[in-house]
């Protein structure tokens, strides 16, 4: 598509909430639900089906029909596991192409870039949540779509098409959860504690299972790979689109419009500049890196950005400065949305190093990019960079919500702090003794926890890692950059592999779980 935005939808703390619901409603009663009367464009193993297509012969697959899928094809991936037939993405190939308009439902997200397929790792952050700000819960939805599907139940569908048992813990406790949060963990197949334990993955390699682990995955503790690290910025059709609320419940041609002005309250002079006055302004040419506030865990939802715009202290500046004892502000967009509500972010967080952005690449913004003027305070999540602004209001507040408290919420969504992605989709194919590029980018909210410091691969289900310094390898690093790696890999030997991406900032903070590339390597 072309250049996009993303002020992304935040139902962060407090971030977004209106939107969430709206997201999850189209994809849980539509989207993630087999379509009863016909076929859908995606549909694994027979994208060919039309509308002819009748319940009676269904084109997703059939769970008793068994297979391993991205797993090593052996007898406990396939015939105990089932690994091939489980999973949204076992039916659902791509469930951002479930994120269409229906019947007057619109999906915030209207498109993601890098041909990223989506997972429900992509829908969860905004939908896990009990809470104003988020999107339903979708479990009632999703379970009484499928039952209620015809197709789904003639291919013999069931809870554990979907589900899983963990049996983490003390002997006789299991945790229900769904295949997703399960299917690359270690104790997949019934050891709980394998990862961090060699005397039990010698046993299981005892007993016949190779590399020490009953799914098989093919492993290289010593990989021959070269990486290198960059900032690029991102391609302007890769950037993702985010408008928070749909045509049918807003203008966005109207909120868009150049003849918005900008007001900024709380200063020692209040004032309003037309659009035109902030373009005459100097501007300061930069990049900086947008992580959706709900990215989920390996999310396509970031990017980097050239752009420019106006320092909001020189803005400031011309309204007299700030008013003494100002420790908090807010801002909000003319189509309604706030930086954060209902409270005040602290000041620090928002005023350093932030920009009244007038320009993407060069070119004044789009509708979807948040036009005329778009807010962005670099190495904060995407939830504070307001579109279409219209209002800054600065404040002496009693209270306010501060960096490590909002980094430390866990609702109404959970906070990936520092997180990772790969450009690949899962399934991509190698060859022995070839070179393979495995591409991807890696980022941390700076402002509210640290900076990047180490990118880190595994190639042996993470036993071992090679690291990389984010400073020894990046001249100059941004720290309101995103990092991009590419990763040249040539493979040893054929098999089933899982290349696992970590990057942990300077306060030692991790990627939640360790992200997946699933590759299968052939002779």
């Amino acid at each position: 598509m072309r250049t996009t935005e993303s002020k992304t939808t935040s139902r962060l703390i407090v971030a977004g909430a209106v939107v969430a619901a709206v997201l999850a409603l189209a994809l849980a009663l539509w989207g993630c639900a087999p379509n009863a009367t016909g076929a859908t464009t995606d549909q694994k193993g027979d994208d060919k089906a039309t509308e002819e297509t009748t319940t009676s012969a269904s084109v997703y697959p059939n769970f008793t029909e068994k297979a391993a899928g991205l797993f090593p094809d052996t007898y406990f991936n396939r015939d105990m596991l089932n690994t091939g037939n489980r999973g949204c993405n076992a039916c659902h190939e791509n469930l951002f192409d479930k994120m269409v308009n229906k019947e007057g439902l619109t999906h915030i997200l209207s498109y993601v870039g890098y041909e990223k397929d989506g997972t429900y790792k992509d829908c969860e952050p905004c939908h896990q949540g009990h809470v104003t700000l988020t999107g339903p819960y979708l479990g009632d939805a999703i379970h009484a779509s499928h039952y209620g599907n015809q197709q789904f139940v003639d291919a013999n569908g069931n809870c554990w098409s979907c589900h899983a048992v963990n049996s983490d813990g003390e002997a006789g406790e299991y945790q229900f959860m769904l295949w997703e949060d399960f299917y690359e963990q270690a104790a997949l197949g019934g050891y709980p504690w394998l990862a961090d334990d060699e005397t039990t993955r010698a046993w299981v390699e005892s007993r016949g299972y190779a590399g020490g682990y009953p799914t098989e995955f093919s492993q290289e503790k010593s990989p021959n790979i070269s990486a290198t690290f960059a900032q690029d910025a991102t391609d302007a059709k890769d950037l993702f689109i985010v408008n928070n609320w749909g045509p049918d419940a807003i203008d966005l041609e109207a909120v868009s419009a150049d003849s918005n002005p900008l007001s900024i309250t709380g200063v020692n002079n209040p004032r309003t500049f037309t659009v035109e006055e902030i373009r005459a302004m100097p501007q300061t040419e930069f990049t900086a890196f947008q992580n959706c506030a709900t990215n989920g865990e390996g999310g396509a939802l970031m990017e980097n950005i050239p752009m420019k715009g106006v320092p909001l202290s020189y803005l400031v500046e011309q309204c007299g400065g700030l008013v003494e004892g100002t420790n908090a502000m807010n801002a909000s967009g003319n189509d309604g949305w706030a930086a954060f509500p209902p409270m005040d972010m602290a000041l620090d967080l928002m005023y350093e190093d932030c920009y009244v952005v007038t320009q993407y690449y060069g070119q004044n913004l789009t509708v979807d990019q948040g036009a005329p003027l778009v807010l962005v305070p670099c190495g904060m999540p995407g939830a504070q960079w307001v579109k279409h602004l219209g209002t800054i209001d600065f404040k002496v507040a009693d209270q306010f919500m501060d960096g490590p408290t909002y980094a430390a919420a866990t609702a109404p969504s959970p906070k990936i702090n520092v997180n990772g992605m790969w450009f690949q989709n899962n399934g991509l194919s190698a060859k022995v003794g070839e070179k393979v590029a495995l591409t991807g980018a890696c980022t941390s909210w700076s402002k509210i926890v640290g900076e990047l410091d180490t990118i880190r691969f595994s190639f042996d289900l993470g036993q071992t890692w090679q690291e990389y310094k984010v400073t020894s390898e990046v001249p100059n690093f941004d720290p309101y950059q995103w990092v991009n790696y590419t990763l040249e890999w040539t493979p040893s030997a054929p098999g089933k592999y899982q290349v696992k991406l970590d990057a942990i900032d300077t306060e030692g903070n991790h990627i939640p779980n360790p992200v997946t590339l699933f590759v299968n390597v052939e002779e």
